[in-house]
């Protein structure tokens, strides 16, 4: 009796042990084990997890997860489109009924809208956010596509489809990861359509209901901007006598200025020949060499865009040229006075020459695709894409500032002349993300436009006497170089 006991119980452990380690069990654990290392950043040892078992446990219910997983490592980590779309298509046509698919026509929708402002595209997108809403009715993933959708309607200017989309997740899912973002996308979209009062107490239900969120601390920021600009009869700004940042000769013949969304400001210095880093706290990074320096842009990923006269580097070690066709067939001729670069959402550089008076765009190649937006000559020394993908260009030339879409569509302009103001010296242009556009003139100051065009107010002052560069911080402050002081000020 004690003997077959005994049997029972080694049999029993031994199909124990069987069943903790069966194939799905052992996928499961890459999976969660990739998953946390991701959270902790070990971003190889995460991607080798997800591979290891789409190829090694293929029969396993964990495929999907992991196929997922790998679309967002190379879409977001990776910043590989191409590579991205194809785990998620995966997932969507091999595992339609699996709980990852409703999340694979999510990224398939948000890849579509990242990569341009069409409307066919625009349309694809939505499709792919519905399929979520309309297959999956009871997915986690169903806020998210809706959120997804009010960018998409906001993106293809239905602004009123984008705010009934957006207060749909916080009014039907207001416990959701995408009530925050959807607060933030209805304030952004009221703020376009020039209800700021609405937009800041918008954003202000974000730190009512949200506050630990990331969204909190970004909704702030839109409202001490709005606020700044039209939450008193006149918009105020006051220089901010304590700032300051820089030093030497790193202040020395700056030629362009330009804060990223996380607190960094680069400064272009001519007489250092790099591109200098400040982050948040005022403390300096590692600097980006660079010679004969123009302007400073982002791409859409987030890299830095530094032009110089012979090229344009991206990011730190991607350094690019350019040549344009010539009447001799294979025979390009190098553009030599770059002076302003771009990229748009679609990945395409749009570059400024000085010498021959025209924008020119090339493919992600760098492959020459024309003039833009048209065969006009423009002396070009600025340009910027605003937070709708609008093309920002400064012409000096002309002393004007114009604004295209994508496909060269003039949307709004600034001309030189206007109800209340005059531009003598345009040099330089940024656009917040309200489209309210700042303009610095080297003889009239700073100029703030609203987005209609009109003068909203001039910065002027005894400490400001020759302003030859701008940018925005995240709050809205502007912070301007001044050739005659070397410094940069703050406006706030």
């Amino acid at each position: 009796m004690t003997r077959g006991i005994l049997l029972a119980v080694a049999l029993a452990a031994a199909s124990f042990a069987s069943a903790q380690t069966s194939p799905d069990q052992q996928a499961r654990g890459l999976l969660d084990d990739g998953r946390t290392y991701l959270k902790e950043g070990k971003l190889k040892q995460a991607l080798d997890n997800f591979n290891t078992i789409v190829s090694g446990f293929s029969a396993t219910d964990s495929v999907d997860d992991a196929l997922l997983e790998i679309g967002r490592y190379q879409m977001e980590v990776e910043k590989n489109p191409d590579k991205a779309r194809e785990a998620f298509e995966q997932v969507a046509k091999r595992f339609p009924q699996s709980d990852g698919a409703p999340g694979a026509y999510f990224y398939l929708g948000m890849l579509t809208l990242a990569r341009t402002a069409a409307a066919a595209e625009i349309e694809d997108a939505l499709a792919q956010f519905a399929r979520v809403q309309r297959l999956y009715p009871g997915s986690e993933w169903v806020p998210k596509a809706l959120y997804a959708s009010a960018t998409a309607h906001r993106k293809a200017g239905r602004f009123q489809e984008a705010v009934e989309a957006g207060r749909r997740v916080f009014l039907e899912y207001p416990n959701s990861d995408a009530a925050p973002a959807a607060h933030f996308e209805v304030g952004h979209v009221l703020a376009l359509m020039g209800e700021p009062r609405p937009a800041m107490e918008e954003y202000q239900q974000i730190r009512n209901r949200f506050r630990g969120s990331e969204w909190a601390p970004r909704a702030l920021d839109r409202i001490t901007a709005l606020y700044r600009l039209y939450g008193s009869p006149k918009p105020s700004f006051a220089a901010d006598s304590s700032y300051s940042i820089g030093a030497g000769d790193i202040l020395k013949d700056v030629r362009a200025l330009l804060m990223t969304p996380a607190g960094t400001l680069w400064i272009a210095s001519d007489k250092v020949k790099s591109v200098v880093p400040y982050g948040a706290e005022g403390k300096m990074g590692a600097s980006v060499p660079g010679v004969d320096l123009g302007s400073l842009a982002l791409a859409p990923g987030g890299d830095l865009l530094a032009s110089a006269r012979l090229g344009v580097r991206v990011g730190p070690r991607d350094i690019r040229s350019f040549a344009i066709p010539t009447d001799k067939p294979g025979v390009p001729e190098p553009l030599e006075r770059i002076q302003a670069a771009v990229m748009t959402p679609a990945g395409s550089m749009l570059v400024a020459d000085g010498k021959k008076k025209h924008i020119y765009r090339f493919d992600p190649r760098q492959q020459y695709q024309g003039l833009f937006p048209d065969g006009n000559e423009r002396d070009v020394t600025r340009m910027t894409v605003d937070g709708e993908g609008g093309i920002v260009v400064l012409d000096q030339g002309t002393r004007s500032v114009q604004v295209f879409d994508e496909s060269g569509r003039l949307l709004r302009s600034i001309p030189t002349r206007g109800a209340g103001y005059e531009l003598h010296r345009p040099v330089d242009v940024a656009v917040d993300p309200c489209r309210n556009l700042y303009l610095a003139d080297r003889e009239a100051g700073i100029l703030v436009f609203s987005p209609q065009g009109q003068l909203l107010i001039a910065l002027s002052g005894p400490e400001l006497r020759r302003p030859t560069a701008l940018t925005l911080d995240p709050s809205g402050a502007v912070l301007v170089y001044d050739e005659k002081a070397e410094r940069v000020l703050r406006y706030k």
